[in-house]
């Protein structure tokens, strides 16, 4: 599943949530840091992301949601 994202510019970018393997807020610096499984040098990749971990969590829910109405009236 795709998320729109925005990054500390605020500009918009889109994420892989299947390659998300964690993700957490830090409230102090207001950003959201995702792990995902694309290497970088051999370690998980980060990405920061301005969304809070509850925003992005709402997100997978209401994408989740609109995907299983789509199978239930296919």
């Amino acid at each position: 599943m795709w998320l729109e994202l925005h990054d500390g510019d605020g500009f918009p970018f889109f994420v892989n949530m299947s390659n998300v393997v964690d993700f957490r807020w830090y409230e102090r610096e207001g950003y959201t840091c995702l792990l995902t499984t694309a290497p970088v040098a051999e370690k998980l990749h980060r990405v920061y992301v301005r969304e809070s971990a509850t925003q992005i969590m709402q997100m997978i829910r209401q994408e989740q949601q609109r995907q299983a109405g789509r199978l239930v009236g296919a």
